[in-house]
């Protein structure tokens, strides 16, 4: 009886094996592992675009070419004559640019750019005081009021030191030197010239005319800081402030309208250099390629 058990217990547990086989025969594959995206080479090269606004950084100091008073036949001056610019102003300017680099590593890359930069007008006001009109004896006064528009462009070799990258954002300081050439166009003069004849004063004539287009190509550089954002993998956001010297400006040469004398052409000329506080958003797009990556072999799927 005993031996009729065990061989009972025997058989079921066979029984019992062989169902668990057929079902583990039954299950559906393992599911395969999907493989991680290839990854991103790049060749260090990048495009970039900017756009901004600039801010004169200091008020024009200008002087006549050739000097009215030094050039004057003797006599031509009864009095001490003076003469100065006043109000002179330069208004902000618009500016973009495009250019081409390369990341040497984790901390510094280099570009070359070429900007654009217009919309930026000019005014100042010209007086010239004698105390002796020659004609007359009297005190005597020359205004011309001056307007026009300035532009530019600037080429730029740029290196930039990248600071490190917190939470996707890059502080970077930089510097650039190049060439701008600076043009002063669409000058005019509104003149007017007055003298004292009995007390109250008189007005002689209007006068001025207007400027041929003047342009001057000078050393440029600048100094630059912001912060780097990452949009995607290879493109970055950047938000950036520059310092900007563009060197000096000149007007063409005058053409004279109404009653203006002397009938020698002048130019307006700048002492100091034109320069700019800019404000600039821009894009940066690194240039690269997927790495290639083998097809993952099928996972092996074991059956129990």
């Amino acid at each position: 009886m005993a031996k009729f058990r065990a061989l009972l217990l025997a058989g079921g547990a066979i029984f019992a094996l062989a169902r668990a086989a057929v079902a583990a025969d039954l299950l559906p594959p393992a599911p395969a592992i999907e493989p991680p995206p290839p990854p991103v080479e790049f060749s260090g090269w990048y495009l970039r675009g900017d756009v901004g606004i600039g801010v004169s950084a200091n008020s024009p100091n200008l002087y006549n070419s050739p000097d009215p008073i030094a050039t004057a036949a003797p006599g031509y001056y009864l009095g001490t004559p003076t003469q100065a610019f006043y109000n002179s102003t330069i208004s902000a300017a618009m500016n973009f640019d495009v250019g081409v680099g390369y990341q040497l590593n984790n901390w510094f890359r280099f570009d070359v750019t070429g900007e654009y930069r217009g919309g930026s007008h000019f005014q100042s006001l010209y007086v010239l005081n004698d105390a002796a009109n020659i004609n007359t004896g009297n005190p005597t006064q020359i205004a011309d009021f001056y307007r026009g528009n300035i532009s530019s462009w600037v080429g730029l070799v740029n290196g930039y030191v990248d600071l490190g990258t917190w939470w996707g954002m890059t502080p970077y300081v930089g510097a650039g030197v190049g060439l701008a050439s600076n043009t002063l166009s669409g000058m005019t003069d509104q003149g007017i010239v007055s003298y004292t004849v009995t007390g109250p004063v008189v007005t002689a004539g209007p006068s001025g005319g207007y400027f041929s287009d003047g342009s001057k190509t000078n050393f440029a550089w600048a100094l630059m800081t912001g912060l780097d954002f990452d949009v995607t993998q290879n493109l970055k956001l950047e938000l950036g402030y520059r310092y900007l010297d563009l060197g000096q400006y000149t007007s063409g040469a005058s053409h004279c309208l109404g009653t203006c004398g002397g009938g020698v052409a002048n130019y307006v000329v700048s002492k100091n250099d034109l320069a700019y506080n800019d404000f600039r958003i821009g894009l940066r797009w690194m240039i690269g390629e997927e790495a290639y990556a083998p097809p993952p072999e099928a996972p092996l799927v074991r059956k129990y």
